[in-house]
């Protein structure tokens, strides 16, 4: 029985921590002065683009590059949380030149060596562009474990829309060779996991800023939280590595009971 993993790549498999680090550098001293973190401040920015890119790929398809979208909203976000005027803003390019160059999160080396070593075909889809994410792939040393990165950018429409997850299927059964079997979708974003839940896949969530007992018991504010998105995923964990190890022993099982 074959085994494909799927990657989300942006707050997945690759973090804005040196993104927040320049933000701190630059302006955490005054946004800490006006009730801003810096990592509130950069959460915050990525996550009104990741709307904002689904936004205009509903409303004015294809949407802009999210790096567009990233880089050309960064002053007026900035302008906003400092009340300035954009203008008035020093060069950026310090904060928006690290884009380019996204830390792997952590565990995912381990992770995506694991699960080559099991023989698993692993893909990444991504809001982002695809040189970009090969790019960060390369960086943290798991280019030649990947064996396609599925970017939206070339779809035309970004996630959740259902044909990025059709597309990611069919990627899956190419790289599948006739030989169908398990499908896995791994991402730290639940409303992500409910489209590819919805397109067929087995599902696993990372959340790595809540206590692992929370995980892993039970918990009604948790619960609650699944519901909204169509039940607990498959697999839960605060790491990939966990996530990864969690895919693999849950296939074992499948064969064993063959």
């Amino acid at each position: 029985m074959t085994l494909t993993v799927c990657f989300d790549a942006l707050g997945t498999c690759f973090t804005l921590e040196q993104v927040t680090d320049a933000v701190d550098e630059t302006f955490g001293d005054r946004l800490r002065a006006v009730g801003f973190g810096s990592k509130g401040f950069v959460m915050d920015w990525f996550h009104s683009c990741q709307r904002d890119y689904t936004y205009l790929s509903l409303s004015s398809p294809p949407p802009p590059p999210i790096a567009k979208l990233l880089t050309t909203s960064l002053p007026i976000h900035l302008s906003t949380a400092l009340n300035i005027s954009p203008s008035s803003l020093p060069s950026l390019e310090n904060i928006t030149d690290r884009l380019s160059s996204l830390v792997p999160a952590p565990t995912l080396p381990e992770t995506f060596s694991h699960l080559h070593k099991k023989r698993a075909k692993l893909i990444i889809v991504t809001n982002g562009s695809k040189s970009t994410t090969e790019g960060y792939a390369s960086q943290a040393g798991i280019k030649g474990m990947v064996e396609k990165v599925l970017s939206c950018d070339d779809i035309g429409l970004a996630k959740p829309h259902k044909e990025v997850y059709e597309a990611a299927l069919k990627a899956v059964g190419e790289v599948e060779r006739g030989r169908e079997g398990e499908r896995w979708f791994v991402a730290a974003h639940l409303w992500d996991l409910a489209a590819a839940k919805k397109a067929g896949f087995k599902t696993a969530l990372v959340i790595n800023d809540i206590p692992a007992t929370a995980l892993h018991g039970q918990d009604q504010h948790l619960d609650a939280w699944y519901e909204l998105y169509g039940g607990r995923p498959d697999l839960v964990g605060s790491s990939l590595l966990e996530l990864a190890q969690g895919i693999t022993e849950d296939q074992a099982r499948r064969l064993a009971s063959v």
